[in-house]
């Protein structure tokens, strides 16, 4: 099976990759594999004929595995520059450092039989896709989701030699086998060889299946993907959570994940008689070819495959009446999936968390860690962290789901259009109305990607296009455009309406992925990164520059998006869930002050 092009898309969605369109799109429009364009990528080929583009670091293994280099990346050197910047001490390299715990981790799947596989891909997907979804709803599959659970666990001897994307060693634990990329997919090598640019799957991280939980009842954190992302999308972020004393439950949604291993389940009645191959192909198509070329079709009647690495000209293009509406819709549907699948995953933490017997009645075979989690869990506190559209989620969350207490939002706002239930006209609902909970949101000051959905293809382009911005952002906030001190106006508008304790941190040259673990560079020591600067004038050029990412230390390098991710998400959970009020005091007196801006509200002074 063929995933690289999928990865390749993802990586042209963050803005880390420049190629005008995913390798298999440029080949299915008649371009010759050999001359595939990959802009600051390298580009090689699979025979027979089979092209990819992949990071420089990755020319060397691939060879050996038989692939051909066409053309090396262009001026992206693996190696850290000689003026790389130091981490300043303790201060920086030292902050929140990894917890007492070793961490455990174990794949599980719940299913909702109350539920079809993908109501919303029912609704929204291509015809290929629903033809797949026929056959799934045939076999008595309903709707699954694959969750890997990271649990506090009782130390070993010594330290987990340091894994390259971590920002220092965890301990180890006292048995068990380390957990690996192939066991985040059950196995399957494809999936495993789709992500982290064809990582290999036997790539090691800091946890350990069959590890022994440590003793106590620690609070639940659920960590939330954005679209098209994964399980690998917080997996170092989950460890060190864990290792501080939190169950973390990390999901991989069927609705848009690119990679989710939902038919990995040993119980799926479709895997036992369906064309495993094509199945992914197909899921891992649809949130590209969905979710982009929707929008696209309700707001102007373009009817073409469309990413945002190969838009029309919007000069070209009229604004369908009330398409900002509809394609306002079609997202707070999707959230509806997601809140439904985040709370089936929240009921089943709570049935871990409870008597063997009882765990498996509800859990049936899949409960594989009942007993073993028994007493564990803290479904009394509870928070949720997510990425992009996984940001959205987790706001929603704070709204739609009661067992939610507090949520982190990296890299997105919720658009008041979007929100399920209350973001569309005539519900009877207060437009202004923010999250009732308390909330800490998580911005990029150059989130190219984010300014090309928001600022562009729903506020300047709509307008210009025709169309009435009030079909797209109801309220005058979401309508700023951005500047220095107010890049994602989408989000800080999120942040005004939030209604509880609220802080809007902003990660100064990051750009859409950079604390996530799916973003290319993030476990390769000393790698750069570049980006597209947000342009802050009406015709501004856009203009590259090279992220903060790797800066080195005493112990070799520390990768600051996740030093600075795993410092105010502990500090935030410490205080919310834990209610440690140093943490909240840790939140304000953060160290990095030549890397990230706060702003907040009801933490006291």
């Amino acid at each position: 099976m063929r995933y690289w092009w999928a990865l390749a898309a993802l990586a042209c969605l963050s803005g880390t990759a420049a190629f005008a369109d995913t390798p298999i799109q440029q080949v299915r429009d008649g371009t010759d594999p050999l001359e595939v364009e990959c802009g600051n990528l390298a580009l090689m080929v699979r025979p027979p004929a089979d092209p990819a583009c992949v990071f420089q670091s990755s020319v060397e293994r691939l060879s050996e595995r038989g692939w051909s280099l066409v053309e090396a990346a262009p001026d992206m050197p693996d190696a850290p520059a000689a003026d790389m910047p130091e981490a300043a001490g303790t201060a920086i390299s030292g902050a929140y450092s990894p917890g007492p715990f070793a961490v455990g981790a174990s794949l599980d799947f719940f299913t909702d039989p109350s539920r079809p596989f993908d109501a919303w891909g029912r609704a929204y997907k291509n015809a290929e896709y629903l033809a797949m979804l026929d056959r799934i709803d045939a076999s008595g599959q309903r709707a699954t989701v694959p969750v890997m659970t990271y649990y506090p666990a009782v130390p070993g001897e010594g330290t987990v030699e340091r894994a390259a994307f971590h920002p220092a060693p965890l301990l180890r634990a006292s048995e068990g086998a380390r957990s690996t990329l192939l066991d985040l997919y059950a196995g399957n090598e494809d999936l495993a060889r789709g992500n982290r640019m064809m990582a290999e799957p036997s790539l090691q991280y800091q946890s350990y299946s069959g590890a022994q939980p440590a003793d106590g009842r620690f609070p639940l954190v659920v960590m939330i993907h954005g679209l098209g992302g994964g399980l690998t999308t917080w997996n170092s972020a989950a460890e060190y959570l864990a290792s501080h004393g939190y169950v973390v439950a990390a999901l991989a949604y069927t609705s848009d994940s690119i990679s989710s291993p939902v038919f990995e389940d040993p119980d799926s009645p479709f895997a036992s008689e369906a064309d495993l191959g094509e199945a992914y192909r197909l899921r891992a198509e649809a949130p590209f070819l969905t979710v982009f070329s929707n929008i696209m079709s309700m707001m102007y009647g373009y009817e073409e495959y469309s990413s945002l690495a190969g838009l029309p000209d919007p000069s070209t293009l009229s604004a369908r009446p009330g398409g900002g509406v509809e394609a306002g819709r079609m997202m707070g549907n999707l959230f509806e999936q997601r809140l439904d699948d985040l709370r089936l995953v929240i009921a089943s933490m709570e049935s871990l968390d409870g008597p063997e017997e009882r765990c498996r009645d509800e859990l049936g075979q899949r409960g594989k860690m009942c007993g073993v989690l028994e007493g564990m869990i803290d479904t009394d506190s509870v928070g949720v962290m997510g990425h992009s559209i996984g940001s959205m989620t987790s706001q929603a969350a704070l709204e739609f789901v009661p067992e939610v207490d507090t949520a982190v939002g990296f890299n997105n706002g919720m658009p008041k259009r979007w929100e399920p239930y209350g973001g569309l006209p005539g519900l009877g609902l207060d437009p202004p109305a923010g999250v009732p909970k308390d909330v800490m949101l998580v911005i990029g000051s150059d989130d190219f990607f984010i300014y090309r959905v928001f600022s562009e293809i729903h506020l300047r382009w709509y307008e210009e296009a025709g169309g009435d911005i009030d079909d797209t952002y109801p309220l005058p906030s979401e309508r700023a455009r951005p500047s220095a001190a107010n890049p994602q106006p989408v989000a800080t508008s999120a942040y005004e309406r939030a209604q509880a304790a609220k802080v809007l941190l902003t990660f100064r040259d990051q750009g859409h992925g950079n604390a996530t673990d799916d973003v290319p560079g993030a476990h390769e020591p000393g790698s750069v990164t570049t980006g597209t600067r947000v342009p802050l004038g009406p015709g501004a050029p856009p203009e590259q520059y090279t992220a903060l990412t790797w800066m080195a230390d005493e112990g070799g390098y520390v990768h600051m998006p996740h030093q600075m991710r795993n410092y105010f998400v502990t500090a935030w959970f410490d205080w919310q869930l834990k209610g440690d009020d140093s943490a909240r005091q840790a939140v304000l007196d953060h160290p990095f002050e030549g890397a990230a801006s706060l702003v907040s509200e009801g933490l006291g002074p």
